[in-house]
């Protein structure tokens, strides 16, 4: 039963991966996948939900629907549709992770990250939160060990919500002056450099407590 849902889930991230490739939506330009929602009309809302809960399966950062919501949609709107998508596509990763635990894919994860592994057993909603609030990390893998080490789906999912919610707010509330506005650019580069500083701290932080145990 296990192989068959590995199977399953292994099939249907090759069949979104192809879809996506076939609507040139892969290349993770903002202006492709702006048309692109422009396109669907009054379906933009449940589009936009559909694909930013599906882009794990491309391996997009969720940072990419977070500015596009907020270059689409009104602030509240855009905040709204963000904070479904989200829930729902880390509890793809949840589900994902429960199914693979015992596959090949988990190894390959905690191989390239193993210190990261340790860490989330000893202490796996603080890692977690650490992971998804510094933007240079793969926030889906460790979501994806996150939910692996045995922590239950209500804990795992309000640790993925408050770490991401920072960026949620900036991203929706600022529209499109994220990309378009020379001086919110430099602020949310620094907001970004701020943020990935202090993220890697208590990282550090984190590991040198791990040493001491």
């Amino acid at each position: 039963m296990k192989k068959i849902s590995r199977f399953s889930i292994i099939a249907v991230w090759a069949g979104l991966i192809y879809i996506l490739y076939r609507m040139n939506l892969l290349t993770g330009n903002m202006d492709n996948l702006n048309q692109f929602f422009d396109s669907c009309g009054k379906y933009k809302p449940l589009v936009f939900i559909a694909l930013s809960s599906l882009r794990i399966a491309a391996l997009i950062p969720s940072a990419v629907f977070m500015i596009l919501g907020g270059m689409m949609f009104s602030p509240i709107q855009g905040f709204a549709l963000t904070l479904i998508s989200v829930i729902l596509s880390e509890t793809i990763v949840y589900i994902a992770s429960k199914v693979l635990v015992s596959s090949g894919i988990k190894d390959y994860i905690v191989n390239k990250n193993p210190k990261l592994y340790e860490l989330l057993i000893r202490n796996n909603t603080k890692i977690l939160a650490i992971g998804i609030l510094c933007p240079i990390a793969p926030s889906d893998a460790v979501c994806f060990l996150g939910s692996s080490t045995g922590l239950n789906y209500v804990k795992f999912m309000l640790t993925v919500l408050a770490a991401n919610m920072p960026m949620m707010i900036l991203y929706s509330f600022l529209g499109n002056s994220v990309i378009y506005s020379v001086n919110n650019t430099i602020i949310i580069s620094g907001i970004i450099i701020a943020v990935s500083t202090y993220s890697i701290y208590l990282w550090n932080k984190a590991q040198r407590s791990h040493r001491l145990v």
